[in-house]
C-alpha cells in the first residue's frame, strides 16, 4: 500500500505539501495539485483519513488530514518544560517537524507524582493519533496511555517490556569516549556519579562506564562510584564522596546537571577543577558551556531527537493495517559527541 511518503519522494515535494494537497488545497498552486494527485491516483493513494474512516475506535482525527499527535512530558518536582535545558528543545525539534509534515501537536506537562489524578484531555477524549511519550518509561504510565493511544514513541527512554518504539542518546559509547579521553590525559581513577538507577539511558551510562574501564585495565572500586539518593539536597552526599581518602581523580557525571552539582561542592570544598578532579558531563545543555571552567561532556541532538521522534511515530500512523503484529518495536539510539572545554586536564600516569 502506498504511502504519503510514497506520492511525496514521487511528486518531488514535501510530505506536507502532499497533506494540503487533500487538506488544504486552497494553499498550493494548480500545477502543485495536479501534479500531487495525478502521482497519488497512479499508486492508487488515498489520505489516511479517508482509508480508515471509522474502523478504528481509538482514533477520531481532528479537521488535518494526518490528525493530531500529543506531547507528554512528565516532570520531576518543580521542573517544566520551559526551563528544562534538555527537553525544552527537544519539544522545539518535535514542533518543527510536526509543523513540516502538516501535524497539530498538542502539548501537556504531568508532575510524574500526579499523574493519575490529571490524566491529559487530549488523552481522555481519544483525539490523537499517536503520541511522544518524555520522561518516563515507568510501567503502569505506559499501561495506562498504551490503553487508551494507538501509537507511542518513547523520546530518552525505552520500553523494557518491549512493547513501544524508543528514541534514545547513545549513552553506552557516549560514556566510553568520556573515559577513554580521561584515560589519555593520565587518570586512572575514573569515578562514576550518578542518580536514579532506574532510568534506562543512565543505566547505559554506567554500563558503559564500567566497559571501559575494563578495556583499559582500570580497576573500579566501590568507593568511585556514587548514586545520589537525595536528589533535591545531593550536596552533602557529593561532598562526602568527594572527601574519601584516595578520591577520584576525575569523575564522569551521568549528566551535566550532576557535573555541574559536583563543580559547585568542589568550590565549597576549596578543590580546584581542573587542577585537583577533572570533570566530565552528558547533555550539553546551555549551562555547560557558561560554567566556570566550561564543562567537557557530551554533546546530544536534542532538537533532533524531537523531530525523529516525529517521524518515527508518523510512520507507525501511517503503517496502521501494514504492521505484522509480531514486529518487534524499534529502539533508535542517535550518537553522541565528546565536546572538549577547559574542565579536565592531563596528568602524569603514576
Amino acid at each position: 500500500m502506498a504511502t504519503i511518503f510514497d506520492v511525496a519522494r514521487l511528486a518531488g515535494v514535501s510530505v506536507a505539501t502532499v497533506s494540503r494537497t487533500f487538506s488544504a488545497p486552497s494553499q498550493l498552486s494548480a500545477e502543485t495539485q495536479k501534479r500531487v494527485l495525478e502521482i497519488a491516483a497512479g499508486l492508487n493513494y488515498r489520505p489516511r483519513k479517508a482509508r480508515q474512516g471509522a474502523a478504528s475506535p481509538l482514533v477520531r482525527l481532528p479537521n488535518a488530514a494526518l490528525g493530531a499527535i500529543g506531547f507528554q512530558f512528565f516532570a520531576a518536582s518543580g521542573d517544566s518544560l520551559a526551563i528544562n535545558k534538555f527537553y525544552g528543545p527537544v519539544l522545539l525539534g518535535a514542533m518543527e517537524d510536526a509543523s513540516e509534515l502538516g501535524l497539530h501537536l498538542l502539548v501537556h506537562t504531568t508532575d510524574r507524582s500526579r499523574l493519575f489524578d490529571e490524566v491529559p484531555r487530549m488523552m481522555r477524549e481519544q483525539t490523537l493519533a499517536g503520541m511522544l511519550l518524555v520522561g518516563t518509561a515507568d510501567h503502569d504510565i505506559l499501561q495506562a496511555f498504551g490503553s487508551q493511544v494507538p501509537n507511542i514513541v518513547l523520546v530518552d527512554n525505552r520500553d523494557t517490556d518491549g512493547l513501544w518504539e524508543g528514541i534514545v542518546s547513545d549513552g553506552f559509547n557516549g560514556a566510553g569516549q568520556a573515559v577513554h579521553y580521561l584515560y589519555e590525559l593520565g587518570h586512572r581513577r575514573i569515578g562514576f556519579l550518578w542518580t536514579s538507577p532506574e532510568a534506562t539511558t543512565f543505566c547505559d551510562r554506567y554500563d558503559g562506564y564500567l566497559a571501559a574501564a575494563y578495556k583499559h585495565g582500570m580497576e573500579i572500586e566501590g568507593s568511585l562510584i556514587h548514586c545520589v539518593q537525595d536528589q533535591l539536597n545531593p550536596d552533602e552526599e557529593v561532598a562526602r564522596f568527594l572527601s574519601t581518602p584516595n578520591r577520584p581523580t576525575a569523575v564522569f557525571c551521568v549528566n551535566d546537571h550532576n557535573a555541574l552539582v559536583m563543580m559547585r561542592v568542589c568550590k565549597e570544598l576549596g578543590l580546584k577543577v581542573p587542577d585537583d578532579i577533572s570533570l566530565i558531563g552528558f547533555d550539553d545543555t546551555e549551562e555547560a558551556s557558561h560554567a566556570d571552567p566550561p564543562l567537557t561532556t557530551l554533546s546530544v541532538p536534542k532538537e533532533y531527537l524531537g523531530r525523529l521522534a516525529v517521524r518515527r511515530l508518523l510512520l507507525q500512523i501511517q503503517s496502521v493495517g501494514t504492521k505484522m503484529e509480531n514486529d518487534p518495536p524499534i529502539v533508535t539510539q542517535v550518537p553522541v559527541t565528546l565536546v572538549k572545554r577547559q574542565s579536565c586536564r592531563a596528568i602524569n600516569v603514576g
